[in-house]
């Protein structure tokens, strides 16, 4: 009778393993696609692989290309969600791809652009080349300065 017990619960302890590996997964894969999804002005917007390049899925299906490299992604928050920036009631995010890092053992580098929604209609920024990783939400300026206003 010990050894039936023993063997219950074995199955049971493996049972709750694999349900708390199956319940991980999804969590990771939605923390990626959160990065590549971001709501600016009533808008949803997607970020997407267009051949190697990064280009914006916006509402009416159309693609705006972006001139940067795949994988790129919407600037974060420090809850990991994409920030979307104000100015003047003008809503502005970044896109931007990192290449290198020390998991590469290269020097980092990055390319991001704004993209402000202004008068209904979504203006990219021109490209912005950074010699470091850039992480987190950035500065106002990195939203706003690579417009003319």
């Amino acid at each position: 009778m010990t050894k039936a017990h023993c063997a219950i619960w074995v199955g049971c302890l493996l049972t709750s393993l694999t349900a708390c590996a199956q319940q991980q997964s999804p969590s990771a894969a939605s923390t990626a696609a959160v990065e590549h999804v971001v709501s600016m002005g009533g808008q949803t917007l997607v970020l997407e692989n267009d051949q190697a390049r990064c280009a914006l899925r916006k509402p009416d299906q159309t693609l705006m290309p972006l001139d940067l490299a795949w994988p790129c992604q919407f600037t974060v928050d420090r809850q990991g969600k994409p920030h979307v920036e104000t100015f003047g009631n003008v809503p502005i995010v970044i896109v931007v791809h990192v290449a290198g890092g020390p998991q590469n053992n290269q020097e980092c580098r990055s390319e991001y652009r704004a993209i402000r929604q202004i008068n209904g209609q979504l203006e990219p920024s021109v490209i912005a080349r950074n010699a470091s990783c850039m992480r987190g939400t950035g500065d106002q300026k990195n939203y706003t300065g690579l417009f003319t206003w």
